[in-house]
């Protein structure tokens, strides 16, 4: 397996029980028991580069361009972060109750260092609670699927 490939994501969000469904082309990237995605999306007509990076039962998403964003994820944790845009600039905080991770085909997996690196095809979800000022703004449920391009 290859330590970087070209790969296309199926990113799918739950939002206050509004679904979105995106296909984006982008990048993998592994440096021993950590992966990174890496993708462009449009926001207000503006390129915004997103990374992702998991890492020990720990999720980073960092956005910069139009959006400027840090937000951090792992079960049972609550953690700070920042949004920045041209009409708005706010800290933010993020309670994640779930974040599971599948890598590669695991019906084939065996006891082998394979099946604890994190390998493509990968399946990630989280399910978190996004507070501004301490209240609750809104209830996500996201599920990103990449596979090898």
């Amino acid at each position: 397996m290859n330590d970087k490939a070209n790969v296309r994501i199926t990113l799918e969000s739950d939002i206050d029980g509004e679904e979105q469904h995106n296909l984006i082309d982008g990048e993998w990237y592994r440096k021993g028991s950590t992966f990174f995605l890496r993708y462009a999306e449009s926001e207000d007509g503006s390129e915004v580069r997103t990374i992702v990076r998991w890492r020990e039962g720990e999720l980073s998403v960092t956005r910069r361009g139009a959006v400027e964003s840090q937000q951090t994820f792992a079960a049972g944790v609550r953690y700070n972060g920042q949004y920045e845009s041209r009409h708005a600039s706010f800290p933010l905080e993020t309670e994640t109750s779930l974040l599971w991770v599948q890598f590669g085909d695991l019906s084939k997996a065996g006891p082998s260092e394979e099946v604890l690196r994190p390998n493509l095809p990968l399946l990630l979800e989280w399910h978190y609670n996004l507070l501004v000022g301490g209240e609750q703004i809104g209830s996500f449920k996201i599920r990103l699927r990449a596979e090898e391009a």
